[in-house]
């Protein structure tokens, strides 16, 4: 007989202004929730209304510290400093971040007798220090392939330059953290086999907010191509007209989602074949789809991966490089450089990888190979273990 392990009281320190920082933690607390572990959230507004769902209390992290106003406040601030130099001025903001979200976690560890604190990767700060003052546990989980020490590649092969020094911030904290779940795949991630004794791969963590499918995806018509934007604030417009001229003339039906980063009326106008939502489930999308142009976003190439849908991917920063090398090597994705992005090469680049078999053979071997594991009965496993 299985004995269900003590039930646990989990807070879960999130933010929605990270990028694709709080899909992952997502699918792990409700995992563990599901195990009947008493999980609270502390969490901007976007948090807040992301776990409604679930029934979950959330704390406010107070406006001043929303993490994506920090974030985007420092790229609108500083457009004329190198890529670099931004970085550098975000991790420090990070850091002072850290900080004040900190303090207020400690309290609140205290105050709901949690035992159990889990974080994602941008909440590694505020964590680390909540951590040394209540002596309570606590867990990162990473949104993307493996980020610690002797990764399988350089830092700046694998990261944009704005945030290699902000993840280069986070290793030493990483390292004093009990446990890193990486919510990414052993294969997918070069093979690496040379993690710590306190990192585990689980497979991708996968979590949607509640929503209805569109009833014009189930139209007769053309396959669908779903071109997403970063739900961060990015200067990736360029990309979505890209594909959106660039597949204008081929046999399919083009939906584009912007993650509410951008504005809809951003992209007028729109070709006859195409659609823009801010939102709609991907895997609705992706169910009748024989392409995704993406920034290379690694929830949305795991998606992509999961369903079985070959993927051109033009990497536009933070992790996108490296998660675009990892696909292009497994054969699922066709890669264009940012640099080299027009209408006709990514027309090209489409129908390269729409035409050979062999992208599309990849993508479902790889979707059977994920299909067999269950990344989330290995997230909650791996924290109850903690």
């Amino acid at each position: 007989m299985t004995t269900l392990p003590a039930h646990r009281r989990i807070l879960a320190l999130a933010t929605a202004g990270a990028g694709g920082d709080l899909q992952p933690l997502m699918a792990a607390a409700i995992g563990m929730q599901q195990r009947g572990h008493r999980v609270s959230f502390m969490g901007d507004d976007a948090v807040a209304r992301a776990v409604v769902p679930m029934g979950a209390a959330c704390a406010p992290i107070p406006p001043n510290l929303d993490m994506g106003r920090i974030i985007g406040g420092v790229f609108r601030r500083l457009a004329d400093l190198s890529l670099d130099e931004q970085g550098r001025v975000v991790a420090d903001e990070v850091a002072q971040w850290s900080h004040g979200v900190g303090s207020l976690v400690s309290t609140l560890l205290h105050d709901e007798g949690a035992d159990l604190l889990v974080t994602s990767l941008f909440g590694t700060g505020a964590a680390d220090i909540a951590a040394a003052a209540t002596a309570i546990p606590w867990v990162v989980v990473n949104s993307t392939f493996y980020v610690g020490p002797n990764p399988p590649r350089p830092l700046g092969d694998d990261f944009g330059p704005r945030a290699v020094p902000i993840v280069r911030s986070f290793l030493p904290m990483i390292d004093r953290a009990s446990m890193v779940l990486h919510a990414t795949d052993q294969v997918f991630d070069f093979d690496n086999a040379a993690l710590p004794a306190n990192h585990r791969y689980v497979g991708p963590l996968i979590w949607e907010p509640d929503g209805s499918s569109p009833t014009y995806l189930g139209e007769p018509g053309d396959p669908w191509v779903l071109v997403t934007l970063s739900t961060q604030l990015e200067d990736d417009v360029p990309l979505a007209r890209a594909a959106l001229e660039g597949l204008a003339s081929l046999p399919v039906r083009v939906l584009v989602t912007t993650g509410g980063s951008h504005p809809i009326e951003s992209l007028d106008p729109l070709p006859r074949n195409a659609r823009a939502e801010e939102y709609v489930s991907h895997a609705a999308v992706l169910n009748r789809s024989c392409l995704v142009v993406s920034h290379a976003g690694h929830g949305s190439v795991m998606k992509a991966m999961w369903h079985g849908v070959p993927m051109v991917l033009v990497p536009w920063g933070r992790d996108q490089p490296g998660v675009a090398a990892r696909a292009q090597r497994l054969g699922v994705a066709g890669v264009l450089v940012r640099d080299e992005l027009r209408s006709d090469t990514l027309e090209a680049a489409a129908r390269q990888v729409m035409d050979d078999p062999r992208y599309r053979d990849a993508c479902r071997g790889h979707s059977e190979r994920l299909r067999r594991t269950d990344p989330i009965a290995a997230a909650v496993a791996a924290l109850e273990s903690v």
